[in-house]
């Protein structure tokens, strides 16, 4: 059933559905059936249902009662072709607070523009024909009530907002024409959320109260806002407006309400970072809180025993994120600059175990806990140190790998404490269960055995996985850590200091005393300064002596104990003993050539200094018993003193015995003085 210009019509098909073909063919020759139009290949005959007898028209409308609405819609319908520009419009479109039309909104406003669209091509068809045929004019009154009608219709394949009313139907087409897509866009969108709070003063008010570092309830929040609005002449609002501009403001209220790490967790963008894609080119380390629990019995002021149940141990992890490996451990009671010293230097040992030397990471990544104190042992185990942001335990992958642990190996336990406190509580240990079975609670060493079975049972199973993609390490990434450097930063000390010995050095480790010498001469020169002794209690065959402001470092090697018989001679003892032979005879040459080079320099000083003279430093007379004369004679000629002539004359012989009468006369051409 359709319209075919302004008649209703229905076919030839659905019109012998109920009366024969031959009865139809003779009522239209005989006029009592008007044919509006004849039927041709793939368009059949219509009739004009007005021209039917009673008795068929009555059927029709009771075969089809709702046709004559699906004809009058049918023009309308088979000209809706969809907007793709008006499609595009609304799927970009943005509201003034910077959101985007719903998705079924954007189909509703486009499927309007689709409906205006077809309105407006039959009124421009309809009034092309009337001039090309001199038609009368479209009656906009019947088209317009025509078009309202049929909307209904439409809508099951078009869902619109247009109004059903044939007079707004018109004031909206007419609203299309002039304004475009954007006249559907409904008012609602671009109001502010609450029409009460319509000022700065206002939001900002209710900003702050929200963002208050109590974290405010919304009812609290509403009665402190209409408190003040009651004084400003301000309209009240309630808690649910307070909810609504909650929502709207979080982004800018939520450093204040929850904190800045929260708002940083949260609302910042976060980093996605990949794993390293070989060992020993990150580590990171963090201590943990172990969730077992150990008994410990203590004596309180009173003398009385005192056993607690809820005690935990701390264990700190040194992890290779590559594959999550634990390289180094350490456990104490609590996460103290000693306990990390002891994780890394676990780890250093480790590498060894596992490599056959001790290696260092590219890069470490600690937290703030005592930087300042352990940033030297951190540039000394890596090559590049990268501190997490203060709180920021997701930039941590050993994190993650804690809850790992106390997820796949802690809850196994007994003695198992549960999550963290903040877990749903449905979630953790029977608390009831954990109280009746806590006298069966291990002691500190229980919860040490199991901490370091969890441990060993992790490296056992990634073990083979890490030395498979050792090979992906390059060389130049392959960072050794010497022993020196491993002795001076983990190294054990005896607590005293020790002197150069004819033997070397000779400190007591482990309770028994213990012979070291250095085959570098430089040590020897240094007879009066004393030594700390570093050891590594696993390996003492090497020590690390370091003096006092840890100017002067040197190795020492264990010494070779060499056999007093020949006949106990071993394999190596020759080359030993020639080592130390060779040594000797260097240091011998090293003596000589170094004293030689500074009496060479000195010489010449030393001769013009009187008591470097053996005149002057010896009492060794001459052949005639003379001391002083040649002393006083050598001291004249050093001074050429010119004023002092020296006589000389021919001393007479005296007898011995003879009278000496000239004596004052002899004296005096004589003496020198």
């Amino acid at each position: 059933m359709e319209y075919y210009g302004n008649t209703l019509c229905i076919s030839h098909n659905e019109l012998t559905e109920f009366i024969s073909v031959g009865n139809l063919q003779k009522m239209s020759q005989r006029g009592k059936v008007t044919r509006v139009r004849r039927g041709c290949n793939d368009t059949p005959a219509l009739f004009a249902v007005d021209s039917l007898p009673l008795k068929y028209r009555t059927e029709v409308y009771r075969r089809y009662p709702d046709l004559k609405e699906q004809a009058e819609s049918k023009p309308f319908m088979d000209t809706i072709i969809p907007d793709g520009e008006a499609i595009v419009y609304y799927e970009s479109y943005t509201l003034a607070d910077g959101r985007h039309l719903k998705p079924e909104v954007q189909q509703i406003y486009a499927n309007n523009c689709a409906i205006m669209n077809a309105f407006r091509r039959v009124i421009e068809t309809s009034n092309s024909h009337r001039i090309r045929q001199s038609k009368p004019k479209l009656n906009k009154t019947e088209f317009w009530k025509k078009a309202a009608a049929a909307l209904p219709r439409l809508a099951d394949r078009f869902p619109h907002s247009l109004p059903e009313s044939e007079r707004r139907l018109q004031r909206k087409f007419n609203e299309y024409l002039n304004e475009g897509y954007e006249c559907f866009i409904s008012g609602k969108f671009l109001n502010k959320n609450s029409a009460k709070v319509d000022s700065d003063e206002k939001e900002g008010l209710l900003t702050t109260l929200m963002a208050h570092h109590n974290n405010l309830d919304n009812a609290f929040i509403a009665n402190a806002y209409n408190a003040v609005a009651d004084a400003k002449g301000w309209e009240r609002i309630t808690a649910s407006a307070v909810g609504t501009w909650r929502e709207k403001t979080d982004l800018i209220t939520a450093a204040g309400r929850l904190g800045v790490s929260n708002f940083r967790n949260h609302k910042s963008m976060q980093v996605k970072r990949s794993r390293p894609t070989a060992p020993f080119l990150m580590w990171t380390l963090d201590g943990w809180d172990v969730e077992l629990l150990y008994q410990d019995t203590k004596t309180d002021s009173r003398g009385r025993s005192v056993t607690t149940y809820h005690n935990r141990l701390t264990v700190v992890v040194v992890l290779d994120p590559c594959i999550n490996y634990p390289i180094g451990y350490a456990i104490g009671t609590h996460e103290t600059p000693e306990l990390i010293t002891a994780a890394l230097r676990d780890a250093a040992k480790h590498s060894e175990e596992l490599f056959g030397v001790m290696l260092r990471a590219n890069q470490i990544q600690c937290d703030h806990y005592a930087i300042k104190a352990m940033t030297p042992l951190y540039n000394v185990m890596g090559d590049k140190l990268t501190p997490a942001r203060v709180k920021n335990a997701k930039s941590k992958a050993v994190e993650p790998y804690f809850a790992h642990l106390n997820k796949t190996y802690c809850k196994l336990f007994n003695n198992w404490s549960g999550y963290g406190v903040t877990t749903d509580p449905k979630r953790q240990p029977n608390a009831e269960a954990l109280n009746k079975l806590r006298h069966n609670f291990p002691d500190e060493a229980g919860v040490r055995e199991q901490i370091t079975r969890i441990i060993m049972q992790e490296r056992h199973s990634k073990l083979e996985q890490l030395r498979a993609m050792m090979e992906y390490l390059p060389a130049e990434r392959r960072l050794p850590l010497s022993r020196e450097q491993f002795l001076l930063n983990f190294g054990a000390e005896t607590g005293f200091k020790n002197a150069i010995e004819g033997g070397g050095l000779r400190p007591t480790l482990l309770g028994v005393k213990r012979d070291y010498d250095c085959f570098d001469i430089r040590f020897r020169e240094h007879a009066g300064t004393r030594w700390t002794v570093k050891y590594d209690p696993d390996n003492l065959g090497e020590v690390l002596a370091v003096n006092e402001d840890g100017t002067l470092r040197f190795m020492l090697q264990e010494k070779y104990v060499q056999p007093m018989a020949l006949a106990d001679r071993r394999e190596g003892d020759h080359e030993q003993l020639q080592r130390v032979n060779e040594f000797n005879k260097q240091l011998e040459g090293h003596v000589t050539t170094q004293l030689a080079l500074k009496y060479e320099a000195g010489a010449e000083a030393i001769r013009e200094l009187p008591q470097a003279d053996t005149l002057h430093r010896l009492l060794l007379c001459d052949s005639n018993g003379q001391h002083k004369l040649p002393k006083a004679q050598r001291r004249l000629k050093a001074a050429e003193v010119d004023a002092i002539e020296v006589k000389v004359v021919d001393v007479p012989v005296i007898p011995q015995g003879a009278p000496s009468t000239d004596t004052d006369d002899y004296m005096d051409d004589y003496s020198i003085f």
